[in-house]
This record gives C-alpha cells, structure tokens and sequence, in this order.
C-alpha cells in the first residue's frame, strides 16, 4: 500500500512497447499480464474507480489468474534461462505470491492500514489536470463513483469483522482526521476543488463556468457525501467491532499467514523465530554505539535519562514548520553535492521537498519518499512531516533525508525508472527487503560524504538503526510471541530516542503492516555483508562507486537475486 503508486505504473505502463524476455514462457506471460491490465483499464474508464475489489469474486478471479502463470514459469527448467531471464522469472513469481496470499488468506478483506487506505488514497485523483472538456468529465465522473467505490470497501470489511480479519481498535481510532477534514459544506474548500480552481487557457469561460459548476455539484452530492459514508462506517459500525488484541496470530491461519508475510517481505525462507534473534543481537550491538556517544557528550546519567532529554529540550526541535523544511532543504543539498564520491550514475529526475498532506500528517511516519513517473511534469517527492513539531526531532533529520531522498529512495527509484534494458514491470515493482533494505544501508553513507558531525546527529543516525532493530523484536513479538501493544511501545520507547509520538504511530504500523517492517533490517544487513565480502575478496580492486552502480543496475531484487548479482559482480573483476 505504501508504493501503491508503483502498481498504477506497472498497469498503465505494461502496453508499452518493452524489452523482451528471451524465453517464450516470459514472453507468454507478459503479454497475458498486458491483456488483464487493460481489461482492468477499461473497466475503469466505464466506472470512475477499478471494479478491483467486488468481494470475494473478483479476489478469486485474481487469484486463479496469477497461479496459472505462476505454475507456468515455475515449470520452465532453470537451464534453459540465462541470468537476465532467470530474474525475470523470480520477480515475476514474486508479485504473483503476493496477489494469491491475498486471496489465500482474505486479505483483501482487511483494505486499510494504520495511516489510512482505500479511503485516503482516492484524495490522490484531486492532481489531476483539466485541459480539455474530456478531462474535466472523466474527473467528475471519478468524483461521482466515489459513494460506489467506499461502500464496495465497507462490504469487504463487514465480512473481515465477521471473520476476525480486520484491524484492531487502537489503529482504527486515529482515523478521524483523515476524514473529517473532507466533509466540507464549501466545495472550494474540499481538496477534490483544487483540478477546478484554475481555468485552462484553451477553453471557453462559459464552459469552464459549466464545467465548475458540475465540480461543485459532485464534490458536495458525491465526494463529500462518501466521506460522511466514511465517517459513519468507522464510528457507528467498525469501532465497535474491532478486535482489542493485536496481532496476526489471531487472525485465521494466523501464524501461518503471518510466516508468508515474513518470506514475502525479507524474500528469505527464515522463520520468525530466528529473525527474531537477529533482532536482539543487532539491539545488543548498536546499544553499545549509543552508550559511547552518551559518553561523548559528557552525560551524567543513564541512557533512559539521556534519551529523556533528547525528547524534551526544545533546542532539539524545531520552532516552526518552514524551519524544519529549510533543515532538510539544507541537509538535502548537501547530500547532492557529495553523491559523486559514492556513485557514477545518478538521476536524471529532480527531486523537491515537499510537507506530509494535513489530512494524513497525524498518523504518518516522520518523512516519506513519493515517487513520480519518469514521464510526468511532477518531481518525486521528500516529504516531511509538519503535524506535532514538538515531536520533530531535529538529531534524527539527516539520518531521515539520507533514507527517504538521497542517495536512498530517490536514487534508487529514479534510476530503476531509467533502467531502458529491463521489463517495464521492472522498472516499476517494489521488493520492500532490497528497497527499504537499500534506504536504511543509504543512511549509514552519510559518514562516508561527512555527514554526522555532530554527536547528537550520530546518535540520531544510531537511534534509527536501533529503530529499524527494535521492528525484528517487535514485529515478530506483536505478531506472533503474543506481545500487547503496550509491551511494543514500552520496549521501542526504552531502546530508540524516538519520540513518545513517532513511538505510537509506528507501532501502530507495525500492528497493521505484518512482516513489512522487517524488511529493512534484513535488506541493510545483506548490503552490507554483499559490500564486505567483495571488499574482501577485490581488494585494492574494489571500487564503491562500481558497487553501488552494479547493485542498482538491474532494478529492484530480491535478497537471493542480489547475492547472485554481486556474486557475478567479484568473478567479473577479479
């Protein structure tokens, strides 16, 4: 859900004219993909909104889509597929595992997540430009579907209920601001208004009056009236229904459900348990590194005391929304300038800065990277988030800017887009181990480019490393060892200088996310075990600016996929 953006890609783009794969079942199954999406595609046109989730049906109709072409590739023996193609294979297999799960386990009964879902993504159509009268009405034709489209979600949820496939209260409860901020009696206040409040130079001023007059009427009878929907649905029906446990353990197939959801998200075949243990050995160790810099510092007292002050001395935070933007702005622009001491390639795509939209920023991560199609007039997106600034830490700023812009999911998001010789599926998926993997590896470069400098910043640096160890313990502990959220809560805020606010929302995240947040502690710790070992065995021939190119230069993998590349990478230039 988080790189929902990346799908839209992969279905608009999949009739483009594509590199190949050489083998015909590839082939096959590419252009099988390419008439389903259109399908898709076309229903969408007729409705406003893809008729994607009509229940269990459609979730079956998915499904039984994707095991037959996954039962073909799988078929194809491993010898007749050259490297290029044997990647192919795996990550087409890949996305497939995750649409039959969904069905496997009615997953698509459970469409939200801590920080919204179905009902906030749909504020992402109010980008849209009107430059002609087609446009406008395929817009007000979406706006118009919009009561449909919440009230087909809110039947999938009903039954989740009824099956215990639903979120718990305490992630559901925060929800309000999403979409209280939408039911307006002012339709030039209402986000949806934002394609009307500019009159293109092409068209009429009395059918651009017509045109905003039929905005105006859909906003208040159809858009405004499905966030009332919205409203109504969450308080007077799903909160009091919600389960109080957290956990996917209490789900049906639980522990096995939530098993699937680890391989998928750290593409390993290791069992919980064991992750698990990585987690508290990688807190043992990255505690140390705290203790240091506490020391550093000259602090008298203990690291509970150290991480208190962290949390409440105002000089740590920033005073005004604007401030905390030029930082990261700064901190950004310093980045760029140093990328060239780690990369020969960099992107072609800009990127700006840009705060968290208000109507999410209260239950959202501290920053977040949003992508933008290589072909599109708008740059990809570092946001940061402005709701609660006595909650901003300014310590953890240049940690948080290396991860979500550069040389982290920028970098790698944009050249994976300029990657001409891959699938155009490809160049549009998301493996969350190799992506966010790659992301926490790019925070530890700033002390490579000079970055942290300050202690505090180091300890910011080391806080989020902690922060990302802490998800193995967690994750694992909420999900499957029968942790309460106050037990996640009380062990994230004990270990991380995190403050108390970032604290409840991620774990609340992590509640409504199974498996995701393992990703990144498991991608890192492979980066840096890939760098190691050919550093190790290269030599003076090692070259980090050709790793990094290498290791981005067939999009994005999984952790196996990785290790092979790199693997071919040390025989290559031994």
């Amino acid at each position: 859900m988080k790189f929902i953006f990346l799908f839209l890609l992969f279905a608009a783009n999949f009739c483009q004219a594509q590199p190949e794969p050489a083998h015909p079942v590839l082939k096959s199954a590419l252009k099988k993909i390419a008439s389903f999406n259109e399908q898709e595609r076309k229903l969408e046109q007729a409705t406003g909104f893809p008729l994607g989730l009509h229940g269990a049906a459609e979730a079956k109709r998915r499904h039984d889509f994707y095991v037959a072409l996954d039962r073909e590739i799988k078929a194809i023996d491993p010898l007749q597929l050259d490297f290029t193609d044997e990647i192919n294979a795996a990550l087409l297999c890949y996305s497939f595992e995750d649409e039959i799960s969904d069905y496997a386990f009615k997953s698509y009964l459970n469409p939200i997540l801590s920080e919204g879902g179905f009902f906030t993504n749909v504020t992402g159509i109010a980008n849209t430009t009107i430059r002609t009268t087609k446009d406008a009405e395929a817009y007000i034709a979406k706006l118009n579907d919009l009561p449909r489209f919440m009230e087909e979600h809110f039947e999938l949820m009903r039954e989740g209920l009824r099956l215990g496939i639903a979120q718990p209260s305490d992630v559901v409860k925060g929800f309000s601001n999403t979409y209280e901020v939408h039911i307006v009696t002012d339709p030039k206040l209402s986000t949806f208004w934002k394609p009307f409040s500019k009159k293109p130079g092409n068209l009429d001023q009395t059918v651009w009056q017509s045109i905003q007059k039929k905005g105006e009427d859909a906003i208040l009878s159809s858009a405004v009236l499905a966030f009332r929907k919205v409203k109504a649905f969450f308080e007077n029906e799903y909160l009091g229904r919600a389960p109080k446990n957290p956990g996917a353990q209490f789900f049906p197939e639980g522990l096995a459900f939530y098993q699937e959801r680890v391989k998928h998200f750290t593409t390993t075949d290791l069992g919980y348990d064991s992750i698990f243990q990585i987690g508290l050995k990688e807190v043992y160790r990255i505690k140390k590194g705290m203790e240091e810099i506490k020391l550093q510092v000259g602090f008298q007292g203990d690291m509970k005391a150290f991480i208190q002050s962290l949390r409440t001395d105002p000089k740590f935070y920033p005073t005004t929304g604007d401030a905390l933007l030029k930082e990261a702005s700064f901190i950004a622009k310093k980045i760029d300038g140093k990328l060239p001491l780690l990369f020969g390639r960099l992107p072609r795509q800009p990127y700006g800065i840009e705060p968290v939209p208000a109507d999410i920023a209260p239950t959202y991560t501290a920053g977040r990277y949003s992508p933008s199609s290589i072909k599109s007039t708008r740059a990809g997106n570092y946001w940061v988030n402005l709701y609660n600034l006595p909650s901003r830490s300014l310590y953890t700023l240049e940690a948080l800017t290396l991860h979500e812009a550069v040389p982290g999911h920028h970098l790698q998001m944009s050249l994976t887009q300029e990657l001409e010789n891959l699938p155009t599926f490809r160049r549009n998926l998301y493996v969350n181990a190799f992506g966010e993997g790659w992301g926490l590896y790019a925070e530890s470069l700033g002390y490579e480019i000079g970055l942290y400098q300050d202690p505090y910043s180091s300890f910011g640096q080391l806080t989020y490393d902690m922060w990302r160890a802490c998800r193995l313990v967690i994750d694992v502990g909420l999900h499957a060892k029968g942790w309460t959220r106050d037990q996640a809560v009380e062990y994230l805020a004990e270990n991380t200088a995190l403050s108390m606010h970032e604290v409840n929302t991620e774990i609340n995240r992590y509640i409504a996310w199974p498996g995701q947040a393992l990703a990144y502690k498991m991608g890192e710790l492979k980066i840096k075990e890939l760098r190691k070992r050919a550093n190790s065995i290269l030599g003076e021939k090692f070259d980090v600016r050709q790793f990094h190119d290498m290791l981005l230069s067939e999009g994005t993998l999984t952790l196996r996929l990785m290790e092979k590349l790199v693997d071919k990478y040390i025989a290559a230039n031994r």
